[in-house]
């Protein structure tokens, strides 16, 4: 039994080696597997100037 044991400790600990995929790797994945995605993207607009704040009377 304690074989056994120390069998199951050594897999769970041996690395990983297959690299991980972040986030959008592992979507892109998915979504070209369908065609992909095309996405329309709004028009960019100025940056706003930024409101005139008034000081309070104490």
């Amino acid at each position: 039994m304690e074989e056994e044991v120390c069998t199951i400790l050594k897999e769970a600990l041996v690395e990983e080696t297959s690299p991980r995929l972040n986030l959008a790797q592992a979507i892109r994945r998915h979504v070209e597997q369908l065609g992909g995605v095309g996405l329309v993207l709004a028009r960019r607009q100025g940056v706003r100037r930024p409101p005139k704040l008034k000081r309070r009377a104490s």
